[in-house]
């Protein structure tokens, strides 16, 4: 009667066990059905990170989105499309109020390109690492591929979002 007995709590430890497994796998599916929409509609509503990717990119949803590293200061992380480093760029420290955009015309088309200032540097040329500076500067010329007043809009947000907390030189 005893072999009989530990079979049967064996069949059914068995049971008991294929069923958590069956419920940790749903859990996981379902964990993984509802969180990837989540987090596509945090970025969607996330009004910096449309306006950087607007301002670098030219759209709202690129391939390849720049990284925002730090919220607060406003640094970011840009993929150069010229070579296969990275350029970080200090928003925060961005003097917008003197920035201006160039204009230039390329036959039919017009090309933008917003030249911006900075007290500290503003722009770093990462190494592949993504960590290692190979040089900064205090002003920069970025390219602007989208529509001009897409970008204005953009970048007017940033400016507002993107306060560089320093107290101002009198």
């Amino acid at each position: 009667m005893l072999p009989q007995t530990r079979n049967q709590t064996m069949v059914e430890r068995v049971a008991k066990n294929n069923v958590v497994r069956r419920c940790l796998a749903g859990g996981v599916v379902l964990f993984f059905w509802i969180v990837p929409p989540q987090i596509r509609a945090l970025a969607d509503d996330d009004p910096l990170q449309k306006a950087v990717n607007y301002l670098f990119t030219g759209g709202n949803n690129p391939q390849v989105a720049p990284k925002i590293l730090d919220r607060k200061s406003c640094v970011v992380v840009v993929p150069d499309p010229k070579s296969k480093q990275s350029i970080r760029y200090y928003l925060g420290r961005f003097r917008i109020d003197t920035a201006f955009i160039n204009k230039t015309y390329a036959g039919s088309e017009t090309i933008y390109s917003l030249d911006v200032k900075g007290a500290d540097v503003i722009v770093e040329y990462l190494d592949l690492d993504e960590s290692t500076v190979l040089h900064g500067h205090k002003s920069a010329q970025i390219s602007l591929p989208g529509d001009i007043d897409q970008t204005n809009t953009a970048l007017a947000l940033i400016a507002s979002l993107c306060t560089n907390d320093k107290p101002k030189a009198q």
